[in-house]
């Protein structure tokens, strides 16, 4: 019983160096197939390229190595401890004589035979294990930095190209929106020719920490190759994206470059496109491309986005107030206010990020929900269309209440939610006050009829472990106590 106890020990250490062993392998081709992010500037050197790819190869092929190495000095010690209990089975099968006497001399001796096999091969197999678990380690390692671009510290080609399929297929499954930056620092060629490539290394660092710096923590920033740079924005329409591009491309205007006693500075050419129903994983890079072309002619240090198959100047739309923000929109084209809003899960990912803002840097954060009492009943007596403009007549004025960086959102029917950054619990009493007064004004014509709004509303702010979906929950456990119309409940 005791030599048959160490098999399960025996086959799972075999199946962790046979795993490990096949991790090397696919490390090897990882390393050796991947695209270099940078092979798309003509002026890096080619011979430096071929030894980072040797290096990397023979890193991978050390490491493959080595797991072979150690797979089979486990199995050359299973093997051992296999014909050490063969050896003691046979000892114990003449512990007894002719006549039937057991010697238990014998027996002593052989037991202990196996347990001492036995603890040998315990700590061989402890040791082999410890020696998988550091070279898969390694391994994980080595794939991360295949990731990772090494002059920006940014993801690279491969990891960008990973993330976009990945926000398409989400986008296939749930409909989550996402956006697409492209952005290419103007006239990099003619600045390394005339500053040097270590000029242009330190330049292409800097615009890589000024991007960082301009862009979200659920944004994925990358070094796309050579002077080109992208930005992968999870769950944003472009409203969110456009102010978002013009940050970074603002960020990278302002950075001071100095270099062997020079102050330098570049400007970039960016380009937008939100995913579309028509769209897939290429042809949302192919019209983010097309804006970056268009912010080139346009004498660069710009950005356009790609809208309804046109290419519009980011600066013109947010001027003009085509961009949703806090609920203001341009209703010229005679759509509903309540339509342009953000959906629930748009919601919840720009809380996310703002409950992530507020706990990094200990700054405020509330949330007020806005639930309406009668829209059913004004649906079910009037039709759809009256509760509709009820419904709109309630966003608007909610709107007019609100500080210009407050964001609402239609959470469902009849109930709304507005993020409230950099409130505290009274700046959040005071804005919900002035909301509620304002509701209280909000009436809709039907025939004779004056339609009268009955709301009720609670707010919360922000706790420690708080996440963006426990304080909304609260929020709207809160609205749902409040009895008929009364003072906004804080909870």
């Amino acid at each position: 019983m005791v030599a048959s106890s160490s098999l399960p020990w025996m086959l799972i250490n075999l199946l962790f160096a046979g795993l490990a062993l096949g991790i090397g392998f696919v490390a090897g081709a990882f390393f050796y197939g991947g695209r270099d992010p940078r092979e798309a500037n003509e002026d890096v050197n080619e011979q430096e390229r071929a030894l980072e790819k040797r290096v990397a190869l023979e890193r991978a092929l050390l490491a493959t190595g080595q797991l072979h190495d150690l797979a089979t000095g486990v199995a050359t010690d299973v093997g051992n401890h296999s014909r050490c209990v063969a050896q003691i089975s046979a000892d114990l099968r003449e512990a007894e004589d002719a006549d039937g006497v057991i010697d238990q001399a014998i027996v002593s001796t052989s037991l202990s035979k196996i347990v001492a096999a036995n603890e040998l091969l315990q700590k061989k197999l402890e040791k082999a294990e410890k020696q998988i678990k550091a070279q898969a380690s390694e391994i994980a390692v080595h794939e991360s930095e295949a990731r990772t671009d090494s002059l920006t510290g940014l993801a690279n080609r491969r990891a960008f190209d990973d993330e976009l399929g990945r926000r398409f297929a989400e986008w296939e499954r749930k409909k989550t929106p996402f956006c697409l930056v492209i952005l290419d620092v103007d006239h990099f060629k003619n600045f390394n020719d005339t500053h040097g490539h270590q000029a242009g290394d330190e330049v292409l660092k800097r615009v890589a920490t000024s991007m960082k710096a301009s862009t979200r923590t659920m944004d994925i920033p990358c070094r796309y190759g050579g002077e080109e740079f992208a930005v992968v924005l999870p769950a944003t329409t472009l409203d969110d994206a456009m102010p978002l591009a013009e940050r970074v491309r603002a960020g990278i205007e302002k950075e001071l470059i100095k270099h062997e006693g020079k102050e330098l500075k570049v400007t970039a050419s960016i380009g937008v496109a939100q995913i579309d129903r028509m769209d897939d994983a290429k042809n949302i890079l192919r019209r983010a491309d097309e804006s970056l072309y268009c912010s080139k002619d346009a004498g660069r240090n710009c950005g356009y986005a790609h809208i309804d198959g046109e290419c519009v100047p980011v600066m013109d739309r947010i001027a003009k107030g085509k961009v949703l923000k806090a609920g203001k929109t341009d209703k010229s084209d005679g759509q509903l206010l309540i339509d342009q809003l953000p959906t629930r899960t748009m919601f919840v990912n720009q809380l996310t990020q703002r409950v992530a803002e507020s706990q990094r840097n200990d700054t405020p954060l509330a949330v007020l929900v806005v639930e309406l009492n009668s829209i059913a009943e004004i649906q079910s007596k009037y039709g759809q269309t009256a509760s509709r403009r009820m419904l709109d007549s309630v966003a608007q004025f909610l709107v007019g209440s609100l500080r210009e960086m407050d964001a609402i959102s239609l959470l469902e029917n009849e109930r709304f939610g507005v993020m409230l950054p950099n409130a505290t619990a009274e700046d959040a009493e005071t804005i919900a006050r002035r909301a509620s007064s304002a509701l209280s004004m909000c009436s809709v014509p039907m025939g004779d009829t004056l339609l009268q709004l009955d709301a009720k509303l609670a707010f919360t702010c922000i706790k420690e472990l708080d996440t963006a979906t426990l304080i909304l929950k609260r929020a709207e456990e809160a609205v749902g106590e409040v009895a008929g119309s009364s003072e906004p409940l804080l909870v």
